[in-house]
């Protein structure tokens, strides 16, 4: 069956919230933002770092399966709790090959590189992103922002927000008054394909924070 990009982000995220360790789950906007690179892009390999409890991992699966692509998933995780949960949370998780951290990785490159955790080695993304790979950091993460922007001065980078509020069944029991938490983009090599996706986001961006600045 062929999932909708948007109900699917909703329904995964709202099973998540109910699993314990759900604290760091990546937002619903975040998984319907990944989704929709997903569309966009053709991406065929993907390494998420820091995989936590599976959020994501179970959802850009089940949207590969109901389309059959064929998608290469890794993942780091070195969290004993997270490790345990993985193959309970995550419906297709012999689909997944997690690795311990970056310095365990084998040598292979990847289209999209999800951040959703930390890791000290990320300067091994030099290494391991293909030539127009694209880099989604889950919410604000300032530093790894930062480092990877560092890693890869031709790149192009846009806060990809909402003007959606939390839900009530939101994680953590965040307040329907807060905004949902988005994500960075960056292109580290863009395409012009990629470059007019950016420019699209960044203008919503730009009218979207100045939209939320009025309703204060």
């Amino acid at each position: 069956m062929r999932l909708e990009i948007k109900s699917l982000a909703k329904s995964n995220y709202k099973k998540f919230c109910e699993l314990e360790g759900c604290d760091y789950i990546a937002s619903e906007f975040a998984l319907e933002s990944l989704l929709r690179i997903m569309e966009c892009f053709k991406i065929k390999s993907i390494l998420e770092v820091g995989m936590g409890i599976g959020s994501v991992s179970d959802t850009i699966l089940k949207y590969v399966a109901s389309r059959n692509l064929s998608v290469c998933y890794h993942g780091t995780e070195n969290n004993g709790f997270c490790l345990k949960a993985l193959p309970q949370n995550v419906t297709l998780y012999n689909q997944v090959n997690v690795f311990f951290g970056l310095n365990s990785l084998t040598d292979r490159k990847y289209d999209l590189i999800i951040i959703d955790g930390s890791d000290e080695s990320l300067i091994k993304l030099l290494d391991i992103c293909s030539e127009n790979a694209i880099v989604f950091i889950e919410g604000g993460r300032q530093e790894q922002t930062k480092m990877v922007l560092n890693l890869f001065p031709k790149s192009l980078h846009v806060n990809v927000i909402t003007l959606k509020k939390n839900p009530s069944y939101a994680h953590e029991g965040r307040s329907s008054k807060s905004y949902i938490g988005g994500g960075q983009l960056i292109f580290v090599n863009p395409t012009y394909k990629m470059r007019l996706y950016w420019f699209n986001k960044k203008v919503l961006t730009f009218f979207k924070i100045r939209i939320r600045k009025i309703n204060r």
